[in-house]
């Protein structure tokens, strides 16, 4: 079977009756559990089909698992909220082709966060993080996370972003290339790539003593980072 028809099979969701909905007290989430699209095709190898199912039933668990944790209500009035129901399928559509786990939950805590109206102000707001979420690989963001651990580094009012970044930058590279196996020489390039979500800006113009490769995280990643954290 080609690749991108194999990719076009698990682009698609699991029947909803293979999950088991009594794990679930919240009858709201056993009814959202209900409400995704039927069915792996049936024009695979059975053996195949067996497995392509039970890897998005993990998945499908997993994000229903993180869905219901916490304080947060899913109650039936949002199920008549055309905002929170597109909210819904656009976000299990990202989440369910999504292979890291953890990655999952960070779906499915950014869905969470759009019940709290003080959080995502409306629904083109939410598709924005949606999307930026979705493009962020799970290394991408564990780099953002790695970097964001500096944000405590002491500094001057006076101090400039470049010289306030110089003081930890060396141990920045240190611990993505010791984590994420990411070389030295390769780190300036995968970092600027992060820059097209947002999240992320490579300092610019001239600096005295500056060689390049250097950046800081923005707003927007702060405000990801609020809506996809685990509090636990």
């Amino acid at each position: 079977m080609k690749k991108s028809s194999m990719h076009s099979k698990m682009a698609k969701y699991i029947h909803p009756s293979t999950i088991p909905l009594e794990k679930y007290d919240n009858h709201v989430i056993r009814g959202l559990i209900q409400l995704l699209p039927c069915g792996i095709g049936s024009a695979i190898d059975v053996a195949l089909m067996k497995t392509l199912e039970n890897i998005q039933r993990e998945r499908t668990m997993a994000f229903f698992d993180e869905l219901a944790k916490g304080d947060v209500i899913v109650d039936e009035e949002l199920l008549k909220s055309e905002d929170f129901l597109h909210a819904y399928f656009a976000t299990t559509k990202y989440a369910l082709n999504t292979r890291r786990r953890e990655k999952i939950e960070m779906f499915a805590r950014l869905l969470k966060s759009s019940l709290t109206e003080e959080n995502i102000s409306n629904i083109d707001e939410y598709e924005d993080f949606l999307k930026v979420l979705d493009e962020l690989s799970y290394r991408e963001l564990l780099a953002l996370k790695i970097l964001d651990k500096y944000s405590s580094t002491a500094r001057s009012e006076a101090q400039k972003d470049l010289k306030w970044t110089n003081q930890f930058w060396n141990k920045f590279e240190k611990d993505i290339t010791n984590e994420l196996k990411i070389p030295k020489d390769q780190i300036a390039s995968f970092m600027d790539k992060i820059a097209r979500t947002g999240c992320y800006e490579m300092f610019t113009g001239a600096y005295f003593d500056y060689t390049g490769g250097k950046g800081k995280l923005t707003p927007m990643y702060q405000r990801l980072k609020k809506f996809i954290e685990d509090s636990e």
